[in-house]
């Protein structure tokens, strides 16, 4: 298979993946109803929302299990698992019974199989990047890996329009009496189709050279660990990654229709101008950092998103208009940021612990930083009455990404990924050590 196609059918299941993942954020004013009935609708979706928060500390989990699996048996076997997991995991909630059914039960199964999806999505994440880091050519892995993101807000927005699409076609009566179902259930078609694609993959060239020389790492986690700067560095910068992409693509949407009041249709026109402008940036930022390094984008992105926050959302408050004008520069800004995040985070562990470092340092960021994005927001908004109040805490973790940024040590001119793995008695290229002896105990 040419590395073309191969780029084409992991970002395809990347984007399947994160649909999955994301239809639950979407759904969250109807999982509300269903799920957490309430007399309160903020009190319902502060309980949906703490779902989304709460399972994300799975996710270290997931990571444990997951990172050092595809570091010992391969990447593209990883795959094959996790998508089997989230697939089964989501079609599963659109068949629970609601609350009004089976009582407490009903918020208790949702909690699990949101944790499933979430155990899940901990080795998707890792092992996808990894994979197209170790395909992609000489100064070409920030161009590769930018497809990714690029293909999981594909799956991001697609969630979205698909529940606007119901909510105009069937209205929000029958969405929460039945068609909130309907998102969840398609993700067994969608993971069949998936599962074929990631079936027919064969393995990176990289790992398989490990594998053939037999340096594969025996225990991966624990030799990732001692890279500890790589560690704290990747937590700064997968904070900020996961909260502003959470807050700009999932949060807005419930936030502009029972914060604002601007209506449904304000909210996808917003959330998909969002969306297109962060695809519009993702592979040109991508390919740019190749050319001038990871971190001068990482950190003008950062500083970027330190100071748009509070001037964005006063302007989103005012007006429909101002909301699609908000949300495509929160796009811009946030498509910029994720277009070299990933790389950023995975090429700078070496390739035996490529997926347990930086899976493990990813999810543990997550599921404090990320997962909880839409909660603390809408906790925000709710205590200080203020629309603007989420704000603050992407500012908050905005400078946390600064200062990873600043921290950060570019690997992006690194030997290109595929090479055969020298012997580590004579090599003097840090990326290629089992072990890190010039930076162990850094950071």
């Amino acid at each position: 298979m040419s590395r073309r196609k191969i780029f084409l059918a992991t970002s395809f299941g990347h984007a399947i993946e994160w649909y999955e993942f994301s239809a639950y954020g979407f759904m969250a004013v109807y999982l509300a109803a269903v799920f957490f009935p309430s007399g309160n609708p903020t009190t319902g979706l502060l309980a949906t929302f703490g779902v989304f928060g709460l399972t994300f500390f799975i996710r270290p989990l997931g990571a444990v299990v997951f990172g050092p699996l595809a570091d010992r048996i391969g990447r593209k076997r990883v795959l094959v698992i996790v998508l089997l997991l989230m697939s089964g995991s989501t079609a599963l909630i659109g068949a629970l019974p609601g609350y009004a059914t089976i009582g407490a039960a009903a918020p208790l199964l949702l909690v699990a199989l949101r944790a499933l999806q979430n155990f899940s999505a901990a080795g998707e994440l890792g092992s996808v990047s990894a994979f197209i880091v170790e395909y992609s050519g000489p100064r070409r892995r920030g161009f590769g890996t930018s497809w990714l993101m690029f293909s999981a807000t594909i799956g991001f927005t697609s969630g979205s329009a698909l529940v606007s699409g119901l909510v105009s076609l069937v209205g929000d009566t029958a969405m929460e009496q039945w068609a909130w179902r309907i998102p969840f259930l398609l993700a067994a078609p969608l993971g069949l189709i998936g599962l074929y694609i990631r079936l027919r993959l064969e393995d990176t060239p990289e790992f398989r050279t490990l594998k053939k020389a037999d340096k594969v790492a025996k225990s991966p986690l624990r030799e990732a660990l001692s890279y500890r700067r790589q560690i704290f560095t990747t937590m700064g910068l997968a904070g900020l990654h996961a909260s502003s992409y959470y807050i700009v693509l999932t949060f807005m949407a419930s936030y502009i229709t029972t914060t604002l009041g601007f209506g449904s249709g304000v909210a996808l026109t917003g959330t998909l101008s969002a969306a297109v402008a962060t695809m519009a940036v993702i592979p040109v930022v991508g390919a740019l950092s190749d050319r001038v390094g990871r971190r001068p984008i990482l950190i003008t992105a950062s500083a970027a998103l330190v100071i748009a926050p509070f001037p964005v959302f006063s302007l989103i408050t005012t007006s429909p208009t101002a909301v699609v004008v908000g949300q495509v520069v929160l796009g811009l800004l946030v498509g910029t940021l994720v277009s070299t995040t990933l790389v950023s985070m995975t090429e700078i562990f070496p390739a035996r612990v490529r997926v347990a470092g930086s899976s493990f340092a990813y999810s543990i960021a997550n599921a404090v930083l990320g997962g909880s994005a839409p909660f603390i927001a809408t906790f925000l908004i709710d205590k200080t009455g203020s629309a603007i109040s989420p704000a603050a805490y992407l500012v908050f973790t905005s400078l946390l990404g600064l200062a990873a940024s600043l921290a950060y040590r570019d690997a992006s001119d690194a030997k290109a990924v595929g090479a055969p793995v020298p012997d580590p008695a004579h090599t003097t290229d840090p990326q290629r050590l089992p072990l890190p002896t010039p930076e162990r105990g850094s950071g």
